[in-house]
């Protein structure tokens, strides 16, 4: 199977679909190459498409134009961006930056509304799809209201604990900043919480590497 077909069903909502339209999917996605923070799209573009990426990683954000991020998500090799736009026509409400040396399969708009009309089972997968990402923005705007600095530094390290569950180790690939602008805080506020949760006796920092060193509680003080 061509490496392009693998890439595209790496996708959730693309991972059902038939061969023929995977191969036509995939002949006409363009590979498209970004060295370490380069911008990819900037907020209130009209994307072309939706990006997959294959190396490396983007950096979704939204910024107030005043200097203030909020990221939104990383993504990781497997995961898109942009089908959104894709599909209700508006200029896209985000910005990317690669994370890392990054490769991206560029999916043009037009094929894939069509293969979407043409496949109800692709159409089903996307619905899916879309109420994930609706399930992940409540939860990011619960966290940003509800949470002080310290919890949801204390969620951050939780979720990226669950990808490794039987470590207690948890290694980042990202910078303070960028997690900070994950949180909604300062890079500032998120050292001030890693000494918190350190005093606490709750973890061990010596960022990029945090230990955990008592899971049950950092559990509960991340639910306030």
């Amino acid at each position: 199977m061509p490496q392009a077909v693998l890439n595209l069903r790496r996708i959730e909502f693309l991972a059902g679909l038939p061969m023929n339209a995977a191969e036509e999917l995939a002949s006409i996605a363009e590979l498209r190459r970004f060295p370490d923070g380069a911008r990819v799209y900037t907020q209130g573009d009209q994307v072309p498409g939706v990006y997959v990426v294959v190396k490396g990683g983007l950096k979704v954000f939204r910024t107030d134009g005043r200097g203030r991020v909020q990221v939104l998500q990383f993504l990781k090799v497997g995961d898109c961006v942009g089908e959104v736009a894709v599909f209700d026509g508006a200029p896209i409400a985000s910005s990317a930056e690669s994370h890392g040396e990054t490769e991206c399969w560029l999916i043009p708009s037009a094929p894939l509304r069509q293969i979407v009309h043409r496949h109800p089972e692709v159409a089903e997968m996307l619905i899916h799809h879309f109420a994930a990402k609706v399930r992940h923005l409540v939860t990011l705007v619960e966290t940003l209201s509800l949470h002080s600095v310290p919890e949801r530094v204390a969620q951050l390290l939780l979720e990226a604990h669950e990808s490794h569950p039987m470590r207690s180790l948890v290694e980042f690939q990202e910078t303070q900043e960028d997690l900070a602008q994950c949180i909604g805080a300062s890079r500032e506020a998120f050292s001030r919480a890693l000494r918190l949760l350190t005093d606490l006796g709750l973890i061990q920092s010596t960022f990029p590497v945090v230990r955990i060193l008592d899971l049950g509680k950092l559990q509960r003080y991340a639910k306030g």
